[in-house]
């Protein structure tokens, strides 16, 4: 597990020749809300998709190190050790090389930000610094394209290199002399210091244009200033500062700026199981994901952004009134079908690569509360929920108390049988409560005597056949002995009181079966897939818990979870979807779904403890020290 602490002393590079795949742990991500582009540690480019997330990656190393291609540039020297860190404030990523003899060097990577959704830029810029004597350096350039399946030819020009294939194009600019050798492209070279170098990686290139062009120090000032324009926005001054200001701003890379969709994540199959078969195509953007991301930014100050996730879903109500999806891709579409690239070793030899996502055809029913949560924040907040709007809105409570009888495949995504999963239940009875409550506010027209009693059939049938069979504790699904973890949020949902009897039992379940440390697992029983209870725990689930004992008045209980979960984070403050059983990052990554619970959880204890301080001032009232900052210093629902 990489504990990652400031004062730690950065690790040497690998010779990749031995190491093969670096922890995720080791990648910064960088982008510019079309795309994104994860960096590892050594100054390695290892996945990148032009122009938009869920695009075919140009540099695929991360998921086969000999085919994937990639850009690397670092010191010659392994030894060298470096580290990772961010321009406070902002998503400009910063290497620190030092080699044993006081030399020191930087290398800052980003893709420029225009702040328009009009102008496309598909480039990433990096500049190469020595602060401190000398050093050599290595470049390799490996464009592929297809998903690996092509490798390009090149010419080589005093401005740079270009390479075609059939499948793409790209260029790297550079004034360093390039040679071609066996695919790529290579250059040596040192530099003393005071010295920098620019180089530009331009997707789709049909020339290779000199670099003044690209105004490359223009493009890091105004990329620099833009995304401390935006973390400065935040209204969040409390406790884990650092922290919040991480995740605020690695969900705002996420952010497809185009349509206003933000993908689960910007990779796909990394591995839940490492060298298992639990790998997905986490390039999409998850009716789920967005509902959570919209109550986070509400509560971070960022209301321009959560009410463009809002009206980007509600738009998608409108659209698909009779089949809202699960998943869309971040124009608003249907993925891809799933397909495996048996070609591709798969990160760590975990296999298979996986493209598309057929959980988009799965019934999943917590959406539907979902997409109403929504829009009663919408309106809470200020929006304007107009009659056709409301007519679409009432369609869809309407499906609810039609289709909450029928099992469904749950927030997990479970590929057995379908079931009545609890959860599922609940959420229902969330949508029909946030329709009662919105519509009567507003005045609107719809059969509420009948949602009324619904909701009420719902409750009842959770409360009588959505326990454990000794009636103690509510159960995974109706009929089971088991838990899972997602019944931690029954409270925050507004369900019932986290003090109930029933929900105290639950959670000591949970603690029983699920729980290691500050760390939790969904579940630990079959979901019809090879590997059940072998993935790591997972990270939502853990600030689940600690919102639930926040909901419950123990603050110095979940305080010290989150505490312990922080020993976890690696000192970037990126989050993935799972830890291992013995420790390192799993799954894709950086998972926003992670980042999400992180903001409710911290944001929700940092009030009720100013609250309990409010209340007794001659308690402690230093906040703990923000942590893991990545290079920069009511109502239960």
């Amino acid at each position: 597990m990489a504990r990652g602490s400031a004062g730690s002393t950065p690790p040497s590079f690998p010779d990749p020749a031995v190491s093969g795949y670096l922890p995720l742990e080791d990648y910064g991500v960088i982008g510019n809300n079309r795309t994104a582009v994860l960096v590892s540690r050594r100054g390695s480019v290892d996945f990148a998709g032009f122009p938009r997330f869920d695009s075919p990656p140009t540099f695929l190393a991360l998921l086969d190190r000999e085919k994937g291609g990639n850009f690397e540039l670092r010191p010659a020297d392994h030894k060298v050790s470096s580290e990772l860190s961010y321009e406070p404030g902002t998503n400009v990523l910063v290497h620190t090389f030092r080699s044993e003899d006081g030399s020191e060097a930087s290398l800052v990577d980003f893709c420029p930000e225009v702040g328009s959704e009009q102008i496309l830029m598909s480039e990433i810029h990096r500049r190469l610094s020595l602060t401190r004597g000398t050093m050599a350096f290595e470049l390799v350039f490996r464009p592929r394209f297809g998903y690996a399946r092509g490798v390009p030819s090149f010419e080589i020009s005093s401005h740079g290199a270009l390479a075609r294939h059939d499948a793409g194009s790209a260029s790297l600019v550079t004034y360093r002399p390039l040679h071609e050798a066996g695919g790529e492209v290579r250059s040596a070279f040192s530099l003393e210091t005071g010295q920098e170098e620019w180089f530009v990686f331009s997707h789709g290139s049909e020339t290779v244009t000199p670099l003044e062009a690209f105004q490359p120090a223009q493009r890091l000032e105004s990329t620099l200033r833009y995304w401390r324009d935006w973390s400065g926005r935040s209204s969040y001054h409390g406790r884990w500062r650092g922290l919040v200001e991480r995740s605020a701003l690695t969900l705002k890379l996420l952010f497809y700026r185009p349509t206003g969709a933000m993908v689960a994540a910007p990779t796909t199959s990394l591995p839940e199981v490492v060298g298992g078969v639990r790998n997905w195509d986490y390039r999409y953007t998850w009716v789920r994901d967005t509902a959570l991301a919209v109550r986070s930014l509400f509560r971070l100050g960022y209301d321009e952004e959560a009410l463009s996730f809002v009206y980007w879903l509600l738009s998608l109500l409108v659209r698909d009134r009779e089949r809202l999806r699960v998943l869309y891709d971040v124009e608003g579409r249907s993925p891809p079908p799933e397909t495996e690239l048996d070609s591709l070793e798969g990160y760590r030899g975990s296999r298979p690569v996986r493209v598309g996502n057929a959980a988009h055809e799965q019934v999943q029913l917590d959406m539907y509360g979902n997409v109403l949560d929504v829009a009663n924040l919408l309106e809470i907040h200020g929006g304007v929920i107009s009659v056709d709007l409301w007519r679409e809105l009432r369609h869809l409570v309407n499906r609810v108390v039609e289709l909450w009888p029928t099992p469904d495949r749950s927030i997990w995504e479970v590929r057995g049988p379908p079931r009545h999963f609890v959860y599922s239940k609940v959420m229902c009875w969330v949508a029909l409560d946030r329709g009662l409550s919105l519509g009567q506010r507003l005045g609107m027209v719809a059969d509420y005597e009948l949602w009324d009693q619904t909701r009420e059939k719902v409750r009842q049938s959770i409360l009588t056949d959505g326990l454990t069979p000794d009636g103690r504790s509510f159960a995974w699904y109706y009929g089971a002995s088991s838990v899972d973890a997602s019944l931690l949020r029954l409270p925050l949902l507004g369900f019932l009181r986290a003090e109930d009897p029933r929900m105290v039992a639950t959670a000591e379940r949970v603690e029983q079966e699920l729980t290691d440390g500050p760390w939790v697992y969904r579940y630990r029983i079959e979901d019809g897939l090879p590997q059940s209870g072998m993935e790591g725990s997972f990270l939502p689930c853990a600030f689940w818990r600690i919102e639930y004992y926040t909901l419950r008045g123990e603050l110095e209980r979940a305080r010290r979870l989150l505490e312990g979960l922080l020993e976890g984070v690696a000192s970037l403050g990126l989050l993935p979807e799972e830890i291992g059983p013995r420790g390192g990052y799993l799954g894709n990554y950086p998972q926003a779904f992670s980042h999400l619970a992180l903001l409710l959880a911290v944001t929700r204890l940092n009030e009720a403890l100013d609250r309990r301080q409010s209340v007794s001032p001659l308690r402690s009232a230093a906040p703990s020290a923000p942590r893991h900052q990545g290079g920069s210093s009511s109502r239960n629902w």
